[in-house]
């Protein structure tokens, strides 16, 4: 496995508002950034932070992130500032039931901040010009006019109230690997928000080789079924073929937005359990795989894995979906969709 290299990078959070139910591809994306910052010549790295509804359309806020250098070969790469998210973490928990949180930091004279609305990072911004005595002062100035910000903001705005933590000034040497920096470095990386990220660019030959790998894999499949064919009788000797699962019989939803993603298990009698009523669940965003917070006919719920929804239960909270069960059947509910 290669290693987690902390590099220079730029970060900022950018929004893009689309019609509902619009899907965004990494082309358009890239189309939709250069229309906006037409003077960006470096590639950038987009990484989706959240979606939700107003009455202008979908917005989609996305993180951003552009490279200062070149990539090394042989390892992962990230940027090095995403210490300060361990950081912020930190702060954040150390608040208890604040998950609606604004952080702040110094660092080489950038101001960073980042904001999280219930528990999920929402904002990245950073600003030059705070170095020097005067630093500190700007930048209390700045947070001020941002705390104002998150009461007019159409995605803060329906948070009760945010908790503001305390300006930091961390004493970072980006140059010393074993500073207390890259510790919250590594620490961050670990945290489920960052899984699949990565700034290097993937590898051609990777992909061809693991086409290699899949093919002879098939063939070799396939020689052991033949191998073990009784032509005298024509049956296969080995194990009987499981049991297709029944398609699902639910509807199609018409409405607008991403559509829920249904996986149906059905329980051996092929029928479900009358008492399942599905409750009209919406999915706002979910917390570090531990939780998802949603509106259940109107009503706000914050739920963990083993919590019931009803006649349903939350048997599992991923990364940008969760799943429910009820009655032997399983279904799956992006977030963001309407279940």
């Amino acid at each position: 496995m290669a290693r987690i290299q902390g590099v220079p990078a730029r970060i900022c959070t950018w929004e893009l508002v689309t019609g509902f139910g619009q899907n965004l591809a990494e082309e358009s994306l890239m189309e939709f950034f250069h229309r906006d910052f037409p003077e960006v010549e470096k590639t950038p790295k987009f990484w989706r932070m959240v979606s939700f509804n107003s009455s202008e359309g979908r917005h989609h806020r996305y993180l951003v992130i552009l490279a200062d250098r070149e990539n090394q070969r042989g390892r992962r790469e990230l940027p090095a500032s995403l210490f300060l998210f361990a950081c912020a973490d930190e702060q954040m928990r150390s608040r208890e039931g604040h998950e609606n949180f604004r952080y702040a930091a110094i660092v080489d004279g950038v101001l960073y901040i980042l904001v999280f609305y219930e528990g999920r990072l929402c904002h990245w911004s950073e600003e030059r010009g705070y170095g020097g005595p005067q630093g500190t002062p700007l930048a209390l100035e700045r947070l001020a006019k941002m705390d104002e910000f998150l009461h007019q903001d159409p995605l803060f705005s329906q948070a009760s109230s945010f908790c503001c933590g305390n300006l930091e000034k961390p004493d970072v040497n980006f140059q010393a690997p074993a500073d207390s920096w890259m510790l919250k470095f590594r620490k961050a990386t670990r945290d489920p928000f960052w899984k699949g990220l990565h700034l290097e660019p993937r590898r051609p030959w990777k992909r061809f080789a693991l086409s290699i790998i899949l093919f002879f894999s098939m063939m070799t499949a396939g020689f052991l079924a033949w191998e073990n064919l009784d032509t005298g009788c024509g049956k296969l000797l080995g194990p009987e073929a499981p049991m297709l699962t029944p398609p699902a019989t639910e509807p199609i939803s018409k409405k607008t937005g991403p559509k829920a993603l249904v996986k149906g298990r059905l329980p051996r009698n092929g029928t479900v359990a009358p008492e399942c009523v599905k409750p009209a669940l919406v999915i706002q965003g979910i917390i570090g795989s531990r939780l998802f917070s949603g509106e259940v006919d109107g009503e706000r719920v914050m739920k963990r894995t083993g919590d019931s929804l009803g006649a349903y239960r939350v048997k599992s909270v991923l990364r940008e979906r969760v799943v429910l069960e009820c009655g032997g059947r399983e279904w799956e509910v992006l977030n963001g969709a309407t279940f």
